[in-house]
């Protein structure tokens, strides 16, 4: 194991510039998302208010994910990306301003948090739209677990300053700061230069609509099986978040505080997995490593009904995070070694769309189930449905064999 990858990829100017400013991008939605949702709870007291707030973050996605895809295929993803930025800037941009005059409400929260749903897929399906021209086929496992560290550091870090922040400059200041961040990766995306296309679509960019990405999905075995595994999984991780408080809740000296601690170990697993993935080289196919590593992370969950140690169900938890980390970094990688170029705006639009439903739909459904069920049977479950794609994709051969990757590293130092 070495961390060569990294000094070499970072060695890529383009891709340097992009992913600082995605990363600084990603930091600043956590603290906005942290302070709006500060600032309803505090204007409101209500849990419905929040809930309007939550659908509000994430009902326009489907439409935005729609629009998102074809706009990425069209025209050139990163000034696609360039113009996302600056608007959603400017849009969180004036919550702090009507906050200054005294002019903010309700609806205006609920407005701002709407335009970011409809927008948020540009930049989620913009990045892997992009990464494949900006870097060899060698490091796109490595860039796919830099992206997957974004995500997991601005999960651990923003909540806690922001939660510092809004205590010092109150939480509708915070935002501004969101907005800043938007401008940065606007900025950095300007310092991305594009490599010339190496093959022509210039045919292909008129037809924009979602057809073609959808017959890709149900005509490839390894889009379809990896699809369907990442969505049951995401069922199972709305599981998690109603029995997961409700655990650290009933646990001895438990509450707030160990919940954030438990999701913290989660968050702990997931950056160090990735941060050892994107450096490591197998001798097994990604595919059999997709369904080994989404097994073990089912696997992880099973003994945290039979103690009520802290420590121990943290140990179960950080493993759940080592072994699903990997899950997006390796299927993200042959998704882009099989999309074509002109179809990736729609079609990692649709996927991640597809995906992402998972997870509200599982939280639904923990919903109704957990008063039935209670606890053990309910975490039995959610290591159940985590786990079971596992087994099944595993039995899809084309997914089995697929992403054969190197034991040494392609590319130079």
């Amino acid at each position: 194991m070495t961390f060569r990858q990294y000094h070499t990829i970072f060695q890529n100017q383009p891709f340097r510039w992009f992913w600082s400013g995605f990363t600084i991008s990603v930091l600043g939605d956590g603290l906005s998302r942290v302070a709006l949702t500060w600032f309803v709870y505090e204007a409101t007291g209500s849990a419905r208010a929040l809930g309007w707030l939550a659908l509000c973050y994430t009902g326009p996605i489907i439409v935005g994910g729609l629009m998102a895809g074809m706009l990425l295929d069209r025209f050139d993803p990163r000034r696609v990306m360039m113009v996302d930025n600056l608007v959603r800037g400017l849009v969180m941009l004036l919550i702090p301003l009507l906050y200054l005059f005294g002019w903010l409400a309700l609806w205006h929260i609920y407005a701002v948090a709407a335009i970011y749903g409809l927008l948020m897929m540009i930049s989620l399906a913009g990045g892997p739209t992009l990464v494949p021209a900006l870097v060899p086929s060698g490091q796109l496992a490595t860039a796919n677990a830099l992206e997957m560290l974004s995500f997991t550091i601005g999960g651990v870090i923003s909540p806690v300053i922001a939660g510092l922040l809004i205590g010092w400059m109150g939480a509708p200041n915070v935002v501004a700061l969101d907005a800043l961040s938007y401008l940065c990766f606007a900025f950095c995306l300007t310092r991305v230069t594009m490599p010339a296309p190496t093959t022509p679509h210039a045919d292909a960019k008129p037809r924009s609509g979602l057809s073609e990405a959808v017959q890709l999905l149900l005509h490839n075995p390894i889009l379809l099986a990896t699809t369907s595994m990442y969505l049951v999984l995401n069922i199972g991780s709305g599981f998690m978040a109603v029995w997961l408080p409700i655990l650290a809740d009933s646990l001895p000296g438990g509450g707030a505080t160990l919940f954030g601690a438990l999701l913290g170990v989660i968050a702990a697993g997931e950056v160090i997995s990735a941060l050892l993935v994107g450096s490591m080289r197998f001798r097994l196919p990604l595919g059999t490593l997709i369904c080994l590593a989404e097994v073990l992370s089912g696997l992880a969950l099973i003994w945290l009904p039979i103690s009520d140690q802290s420590w121990l169900i943290g140990s179960g938890l950080f493993l759940f995070g080592f072994c699903s980390a990997p899950l997006t970094i390796w299927a993200q990688t042959l998704r882009m070694q099989i999309i074509p170029a002109h179809l990736r705006g729609r079609t990692f639009a649709l996927l991640r769309m597809l995906m992402q439903s998972g997870n509200p739909l599982g939280g639904a459904l923990a919903g109704g189930l957990f008063p039935v069920l209670g606890m053990s049977a309910m975490i039995a479950l959610t290591a159940l449905v985590i786990g079971a794609p596992g087994v099944v994709g595993y039995m899809v051969r084309t997914l089995r064999v697929a992403g054969v990757a190197p034991v040494a590293a392609e590319e130079a130092v």
